[in-house]
């Protein structure tokens, strides 16, 4: 039986700001880098119900690099304690996170595209991507976009999204 699938769709509002959202904005987040204060880039959601936008992570940039982050206004911690780099072979190395849940998950690049498996205790890789980062395309290489960037996710990762867009952006 095939697994329920959300698409998350990227789009650039501005040079500053990027949306996230499924078709319905049932999800739907908002990444905002202002001229002003780029040092800083926060990741809000919207609440549906109560019409607001909940802060969900904040990334501290340097010279146009993200060096601490934090999740739910909690404190800052360096970036590369919280996404560690695995190094491998070539483009094989990976980035794994957690979502504070005891929940552990792994980012890695396949062909074009980012995977994220979840990873159990023995830090054992998922058989099968819970979520894939398709970056957009354009007509013929350049000029229009012919495809946003999207990231299409398991159902079981909707509890987990704020952290996993964290990772991501």
């Amino acid at each position: 039986m095939p697994t329920m699938t959300q698409k998350l769709t990227f789009t650039t509002a501005s040079v500053q700001n990027l949306v996230i959202s499924n078709p319905t904005d049932a999800l739907f987040y908002e990444v905002l880098t202002p001229e002003w204060e780029s040092h800083q880039t926060t990741v809000r959601r919207l609440d549906t119900r109560e019409q607001r936008y909940d802060t969900v992570g904040s990334i501290r940039n340097q010279s146009g690099k993200p060096v601490a982050v934090s999740m739910y206004n909690g404190e800052f911690i360096n970036e590369g304690l919280w996404l560690r780099k695995i190094e491998g072979q070539g483009r094989q190395s990976r980035w794994e996170f957690d979502d504070g849940e005891g929940n552990y998950f792994s980012w890695a690049v396949a062909g074009p595209n980012f995977e994220l498996r979840s990873l159990d205790e023995g830090e054992v890789q998922s058989p099968n991507p819970i979520a894939t980062f398709f970056p957009h395309k354009r007509y013929g290489g350049v000029g229009m976009i012919s495809q946003h960037a999207f990231l299409e996710i398991e159902s079981s990762v909707v509890d987990s999204l704020d952290t996993v867009l964290g990772a991501v952006c």
